[in-house]
Order: structure tokens, then sequence, then C-alpha cells
């Protein structure tokens, strides 16, 4: 009893360390994207959210309200634009298939940076 225990611990141990690991945002871990933006929408906690034309996946910032973006602003900065951005190739138990929402850690228009994380 005491053996299976120890395994259990040490299982969800590891589960919970790679689940709470801060994200590697650097450059080198980043896969590039771009698009024209479909809309621009608030989720998660004051996440500002990102989807493009012809592209299933949702992108974000996480917690880009408290950065300083305002939706207003936000919608006539990136709306009906192409934007070049840059998520987090990561990898979570929490979705080990892969996920259709992801961390952006850069993004730029027309080559003027408009957030980074770099």
């Amino acid at each position: 009893m005491k053996k299976v225990f120890y395994i259990v611990a040490i299982v969800l141990t590891v589960f919970f360390i790679s689940v709470l690991k801060p994200m590697n945002t650097t450059k080198e871990n980043c896969i590039e994207v771009s698009g024209v933006v479909k809309t621009v929408s608030e989720g998660g906690i004051k996440d500002l959210v990102f989807e493009l034309d012809n592209d299933k996946t949702t992108y974000y910032i996480n917690r880009g309200f408290e950065d300083g973006f305002e939706m207003a602003n936000a919608k006539k900065v990136f709306e009906g634009k192409k934007i070049t951005l840059f998520y987090v190739n990561s990898w979570t138990p929490l979705a080990p298939f892969g996920s259709r929402s992801k961390h952006i850690a850069h993004v730029a228009i027309n080559d003027k940076i408009i957030f980074s994380q770099w």
C-alpha cells in the first residue's frame, strides 16, 4: 500500500511542477504567424484575444487589459489589419494534444512593435 501511495505522490508532484512551470517566451521558443485580424475581444482574466481570418486558432495577450490595452483602442488598432505575431511553443499536461488558444509573446503591425515580452 505504501508503494502505491509513493508512486501516486511522485506522479502528482511531477504533474504540478510541469503545470506551474513558467513559459519560455524567448524568440527562440516562439512560432511566427501572420494574418488579418478578424476580431479582438476579451477572454480569460483580462486577456486580449485575437482571431485571424482563415485560422481556427485563437491567440491571446495574457492580462493584456492590465498592460495598458483598452478595448475600443485595440479594436481600432488591430481589426482588419495584417499583423505578425509570435506565440509561445509550449506543452502542458492540461492540454496534452495541443490547444486552440496560444499565448502571444510578440505582436507587430508593419514592423512596428505593438507588444513584446522579449
